[in-house]
């Protein structure tokens, strides 16, 4: 089964997880924005019984890229990013503008709401030293 927006979240003790995850579940890797970092999830049986052993991929965005490149510029925002030790190469500063944090939903927020409603849980966040933007 494929479930659009989703990522395999299986709880544990399933057999289609790897043998050294399967104790406690699936691992989750859910993207951020390159300015607020991303987190390592695992799946939870509750993503197995309400959500077809699913949970979020990523943060999402709230606006669109065209939106962002009209509100920030990419040179301005790599030179922030540097400025807080955030590393950044970009093919084009047009396309990092189109990725800047603002566009996307706070990554804890959203992290918060999934490990609420049980479908998966925190195991760490990760915070941005470098990206690569293509």
């Amino acid at each position: 089964m494929h479930r659009k927006g989703a990522t395999r979240a299986f709880g544990p003790g399933s057999p289609g997880i790897p043998g050294k995850y399967r104790d406690v579940g699936q691992p989750v890797i859910v993207g951020g924005s390159m300015e607020s970092g991303s987190y390592l999830l695992v799946g939870t049986q509750k993503a197995m019984d309400e959500t077809f052993g699913s949970t979020l991929h990523g943060a999402g965005r709230t606006m669109s890229r065209m939106k962002a490149k009209k509100r920030v510029r990419g040179k301005d925002l790599a030179d922030d990013m540097r400025s807080r030790g955030i590393l950044v190469r970009a093919a084009s500063f047009s396309g990092l503008a189109e990725e800047a944090g603002f566009a996307y939903k706070n990554i804890d927020d959203v992290i918060d709401a999934v490990d609420k409603i049980g479908i998966s849980k925190p195991v760490v966040k990760l915070l941005p030293i470098a990206n690569i933007k293509g």
